[in-house]
């Protein structure tokens, strides 16, 4: 009669319970990830319009710079050059109208002196004025190359070189600078309001998601609340059942088996003695290992099953025929060991594969709590196996147990 009571209490509540958390999982899942996806969606398509445009403007930046500097080769240079040699060719005739008149001067008197000296006469005349003549056209030519060597091509590239440098290289480099101002102005403007466009774009996408995922929630929070209360209400009335029709010097596997379900910490914890470890030693030694396990599970202090396991041979526990170990002790066990299953991450999961091989999920007395167990620990040990902190060997062993999990998960549907 007791245990039909409990079966019938148990089914009613777990599984509204459990379709309406997969219920609610379900929707708000599709929310977020149908939410994450738009937004992503529309942030990347504006951001590379943005890009787009961006990188449009630098084009036209560049091909700007490059006409202007190709126009100022062109027409501005050549002028500037033409008028800058003009200039200096200026400064430069007089220079060497005063350098070569003393030597034509010369040659033009020493000439006239000797014809005179020889005889006045046509004669005379014509040979002066061949003598003055060649002499003149040598002289002069020899004069103006050796000027123009010297000082006329020297003046040329300073004019040319100070020119240039006080003219054509101040207006690059002033053009240059310029144009790069404005394209840094133009990309830091086109940034600065890609920004606040996204982020606007991005409040004003998630205020009515978050609103709605808060309402979803506050929902879910108050009917799990009122589920809550109601299955303490019946656990409580079930466990006062059990400990009422259980052995007095004996422990009921009964209240093991609700203590330690998928609803487990709802009930009130059974008075345990002070130092535990003492009456949990005393129990291994006279080989009463359900009744040591049970009491250290009844605690619901995962770090009093740590301890208990690491005292004992658990693999050599589970191997033996018949079983030492109850079904509903082994269930709770496995879900209280992965409820810590960041602190000594290794020996744990070598505990919990042991004991996942060893459940039978036909058995009676764990068949209606074996599958919500198994997707509470199932999840606990996906979420460990994302995290980055965890090594490779635990990440191999969290993988070998999640794949224990799965097989009895598909063999208890």
């Amino acid at each position: 009669m007791q245990k039909e009571m409990q079966k019938q209490m148990t089914g009613m509540v777990t599984v509204p319970v459990t379709k309406e958390g997969r219920r609610l999982e379900a929707a708000l899942g599709r929310s977020i990830e149908k939410a994450v996806k738009a937004n992503s969606d529309a942030l990347w398509a504006r951001f590379q319009e943005e890009n787009a445009k961006q990188e449009k403007l630098v084009r036209e930046r560049t091909q700007q710079l490059t006409n202007t500097i190709s126009n100022f080769i062109n027409k501005d240079l050549p002028a500037i050059v033409e008028k800058t040699v003009k200039k200096e060719i200026a400064v430069v005739g007089p220079a060497l109208a005063r350098t070569i008149s003393p030597a034509i001067e010369k040659s033009v008197s020493t000439a006239i002196a000797e014809a005179f000296q020889r005889g006045v006469g046509d004669k005379a005349v014509n040979q002066l004025e061949k003598l003055v003549n060649s002499k003149l056209e040598a002289t002069v030519a020899r004069q103006i190359q050796a000027q123009f060597q010297t000082s006329g091509k020297q003046a040329l590239q300073e004019t040319l070189k100070s020119s240039l440098e006080a003219s054509v290289i101040p207006a690059f480099e002033m053009s240059c600078k310029a144009m790069f101002e404005q394209v840094d102005a133009t990309f830091q403007k086109g940034m600065i309001d890609h920004a606040i466009a996204a982020q606007q774009q991005f409040e004003s996408t998630h205020s009515p998601l978050a609103l709605a995922l808060r309402d979803t929630i506050n929902s879910a929070s108050s009917v799990t609340q009122t589920l809550s209360g109601e299955l303490a209400d019946g656990q409580r009335k079930l466990l006062a059942l059990a400990v009422v029709g259980a052995n007095s010097k004996a422990i009921n596997p009964l209240v093991t088996q609700l203590s330690n379900g998928p609803l487990g910490g709802l009930h009130d914890k059974i008075e345990a003695p002070m130092d535990p470890t003492k009456e949990l030693s005393r129990l291994v030694s006279e080989r009463k290992y359900d009744e040591a396990f049970t009491a250290a599970l009844q605690r619901s202090d995962v770090s009093i099953v740590s301890w208990l396991c690491s005292q004992v041979d658990l693999q050599r526990i589970l191997a033996m025929v018949p079983l030492p170990l109850s079904q509903g002790v082994l269930l709770s066990l496995l879900q209280q060991l992965a409820c810590d299953i960041s602190k000594d991450t290794s020996r744990k999961l070598a505990w919990m594969t042991d004991v996942a091989v060893a459940l039978n999920p036909a058995d009676p007395m764990i068949a209606v709590h074996v599958r919500p167990i198994f997707e509470q620990v199932y999840q606990i040990l996906n979420h460990h196996r994302s995290l980055p902190s965890t090594s490779t060997a635990d990440l191999s062993s969290t993988r070998l147990l999640m794949h224990v999990i799965n097989s009895m998960l598909m063999t208890c549907k």
